[in-house]
């Protein structure tokens, strides 16, 4: 089965995801299936941000840092998550569970990842700067402070992802205001960041049929139907537009 979606997105600027309710139980996954594909961009790509780089130069580096908010490379979307919208039980969490967000070079790395909602974040300093990681959850127009530290010395530091209506977390530092990142709160680890490519791959599905949402901080939300045979692989696409 593939799907491919090219109406405008759900939900555009705000990035809210409604919040998922159903509890997720692991479980053995007898001869799962998978859901690969592709999400991809057409039109006319925004500009990026251009915020100065006024601090720690031999670290940050000097001039303008591009913040940028809808990565393309060719018609390929970057930092888009595709994830499994209802799912009671399968496979277990992996690296969502024990997520690392590293802070080097003043960047946030990775940029957008996935994490298990309520569980730790591991958050780590690699520059010989301070930072300050000051999270958000995303409501609508609202930004809910979740957590606000200081970070002065190289090294980790474990925070919760506490969310309370939402899956969609804003992430910057208070010490430099060019550094940008987010973070998708997932209540079932059938979820993936996209790929350079665009592509993305959801592996160890129980056979049945299931809503596959895509989701872009800016760009909003599209949704699909997919079916799931036991070991077999099923394909969607899904394309933004700004």
């Amino acid at each position: 089965m593939k799907i491919k979606l090219a109406c405008c997105a759900v939900a555009a600027g705000a990035a809210f995801v409604a919040p998922l309710v159903h509890a997720y139980e692991v479980a053995a996954v007898s001869n799962g299936g998978k859901v690969t594909g592709k999400v991809s961009f057409k039109g006319s790509i925004p500009a990026p941000r251009k915020i100065a780089i006024n601090k720690n130069p031999e670290f940050c580096g000097t001039g303008d840092r591009e913040v940028v908010e809808v990565a393309v490379k060719g018609d390929a979307l970057q930092g888009a998550v595709i994830y499994i919208a209802k799912i009671d039980k399968g496979k277990p969490w992996g690296d969502a569970e024990k997520p690392v967000l590293d802070q080097k070079g003043c960047r946030f790395r990775p940029d957008a990842l996935v994490v298990k909602k309520d569980a730790d974040l591991t958050i780590r300093n690699s520059d010989p700067v301070l930072h300050n990681i000051h999270t958000y959850e995303i409501i609508g127009a609202v930004r809910r402070t979740m957590f606000n530290v200081g970070q002065p010395d190289k090294g980790d530091i474990k925070q919760s992802v506490k969310m309370r209506r939402t899956n969609v977390v804003k992430i910057e530092c208070d010490a430099h205001d060019f550094m940008h990142a987010w973070a998708f709160a997932a209540d079932n680890p059938y979820a993936a960041v996209t790929r350079d490519d665009g592509s993305f791959a959801i592996d160890g599905l129980p056979a049945g049929e299931y809503e596959l949402k895509a989701w872009h901080p800016v760009l909003g939300e599209k949704s699909a139907k997919v079916n799931v045979a036991a070991g077999a692989p099923a394909s969607a696409a899904f394309e933004f537009s700004k």
